[in-house]
């Protein structure tokens, strides 16, 4: 599915003759396989347009598993645009349709989004609340990755409401977690840079940058450009020169290939930076690095 047909290979399977009903959900499945395949190469946009089309085809044939699988990632895109409710409408609807399925995993997974749209709109003590029984799922389906995620999760709830030690354990334990194949590398990445968020908010920012450092080592390997955006966020928050700030700001969002996010760490590194810049050079600079994307995040 993600790693399928390529965009010429789907567009002749979908002229092929004969749209019946289950053709439309084969359609659907196509759009689901490229939507993964756009956000993997960072494009946020086509991304989003491919996960809408597919949720109609699902929403056609009445496949919930298919419609739970859109509106988990259409859920994010909102939430990242600060569209609480419209992601929280998304999701819970995600949420209707594979508690119907009895699908632990894929309930894991919604939940953990509901957890992650919660905390950036503010909602620590209801993120949290989320985020531990996505934890309890994933480990009932076997998915150590997704254990360590919702564990990450709550760590960056512990972290935002200033409790880092407690933060610190949580990561440390995610990161135990972390079943070593390539689907791990990304979770990975993510978890050092919780670690190295830590260590920022106890001030040693030594070690905050050694974090980073090896999240940055790590994140050439995952699969797709996210993991190596959050780095770049994370190193502009400890960047002493504003303009590399902006820089790898700018970055991170042409390796999402969209515009700064809800993240409450990366609005925090963006007003910082904001601060010590004229408009115009903060703009130059994020531009530049929205250009240069991976190369803007190699160690200088």
């Amino acid at each position: 599915m993600v790693a399928g047909r390529r965009p010429a290979g789907r567009l002749r399977q979908r002229l092929r003759p004969g749209a019946d009903r289950r053709r439309r959900g084969g359609g659907a499945l196509l759009d689901l396989g490229g939507a993964y395949q756009a956000q993997f190469a960072g494009d946020a946009v086509a991304s989003e347009a491919s996960f809408t089309r597919a949720l109609a085809g699902f929403r056609e044939t009445g496949d919930r598993w298919g419609m739970a699988n859109c509106l988990d990632p259409l859920g994010l895109f909102a939430g990242r645009r600060g569209e609480y409710a419209r992601a929280v409408e998304l999701l819970d609807e995600g949420l209707r349709y594979v508690r119907e399925l009895r699908a632990p995993e894929e309930t894991a997974d919604l939940l953990r989004s509901r957890g992650t749209v919660l905390l950036h709109r503010g909602d620590t003590e209801e993120a949290v609340a989320h985020l531990t029984p996505s934890m309890a799922l994933a480990r009932t389906a076997g998915a150590p990755d997704k254990v360590a995620a919702a564990r990450r999760g709550l760590g960056d709830a512990a972290r935002l409401a200033g409790d880092a030690a407690h933060a610190r354990v949580q990561y440390e334990t995610a990161l135990q977690a972390c079943a070593a194949n390539w689907f791990s590398l990304g979770e990975t990445v993510l978890i050092l840079v919780g670690l190295g968020r830590a260590a920022a908010a106890d001030g040693d920012l030594g070690q905050a940058r050694d974090w980073f450092a090896r999240a940055r080592a790590l994140a050439d390997e995952p699969p797709g450009p996210k993991p190596l955006a959050a780095v770049a966020e994370a190193l502009a928050s400890v960047a002493e020169d504003p303009e590399r700030a902006a820089e790898l700001l700018g970055a991170a969002a042409g390796l999402r290939g969209s515009g700064p996010h809800t993240d409450p760490d990366v609005v925090g590194t963006e007003r910082a930076a904001r601060a010590r810049l004229s408009t115009g050079a903060y703009a130059r600079a994020f531009a530049r690095g929205r250009s240069l994307r991976s190369a803007a995040v190699s160690e200088r």
